[in-house]
């Protein structure tokens, strides 16, 4: 357990009891081979389900679980991601969710074991392209009302001067985590972290993200992001832009 944690963001750390992170080891010990592996912990901190995913790291992969989540008829209350760094092997993911069911009359605030079984082979089966991903579109989940225009997308300038972190704020829906995260892949940069919150219906989430190639965010592809994340969270009309906003 020390040596899973010591692998991993000293954020990760500070975040999660010891309980959880001997859970969280568990995740990926038991993976081995495979393409992902999900389970679930005990947690206090969100009213949901808490589920750990551990994969192989590659662009896309929020992407991917948010796909399956949706699929599986499961709903993002709040999300932590990381980077599990391993001396000779390939990066792992270290995704932490906490979420619902997409049901509301569905108030169960845990998952049983078929349905993780569930989640976990359906992420899988999209890994290895076994399964349409189309069939999670969230376009149509993302009904307007006049709350979701109140939306700010803004880069947030890290210590070295850098903008590596993409803020979001908008008014929370079903299937916002999967447009949110492809419109970042179809942009082709690598979400390296992230944070997603939902308070009083409304979601304030944080991607860390790089070039493909680990390099910075340059100053020319940001506002080429900001649209692309604001296209996918809200297609506004071009004479209804004033509560919409794209900071720097």
């Amino acid at each position: 357990m020390r040596s899973f944690a010591a692998s991993l963001p000293a954020s990760y750390r500070g975040n999660f009891e010891a309980s959880a992170v001997q859970a969280h080891a568990r995740v990926a010990r038991e993976r081995e081979s495979a393409p992902a592996n999900i389970g679930t912990f005990f947690s206090n901190r969100v009213p949901g389900a808490a589920i750990c995913v551990v994969a192989d790291d590659r662009p896309g992969l929020l992407a991917t679980i948010s796909a399956a989540l949706v699929l599986c008829g499961l709903d993002v209350i709040e999300a932590e991601a990381y980077t599990r760094r391993i001396p000779g092997k390939h990066d792992e993911a270290v995704d932490i969710f906490w979420v619902r069911h997409e049901d509301p009359a569905d108030h169960r605030l845990r998952l049983g074991d078929e349905e993780v079984l569930q989640l976990c082979q359906t992420l899988i089966g999209l890994i290895e392209g076994k399964l349409d991903r189309k069939k999670a579109d969230p376009s149509s989940r993302l009904a307007l009302t006049p709350a979701a225009k109140e939306t700010v997308v803004r880069f947030i300038e890290g210590e070295d001067g850098t903008f590596a972190t993409l803020e979001v704020e908008t008014f929370d829906r079903s299937g916002l985590l999967l447009a949110l995260s492809q419109a970042l892949f179809a942009q082709r940069v690598q979400i390296v972290g992230s944070q997603v919150k939902t308070r009083g219906g409304r979601v304030f989430d944080r991607f860390h993200i790089v070039e493909l190639d680990y390099k910075p965010i340059s100053s020319s592809r940001r506002l080429d992001i900001q649209v692309a994340i604001l296209s996918a969270i809200d297609p506004v009309p071009p004479d209804d832009t004033d509560s919409v906003s794209a900071q720097a």
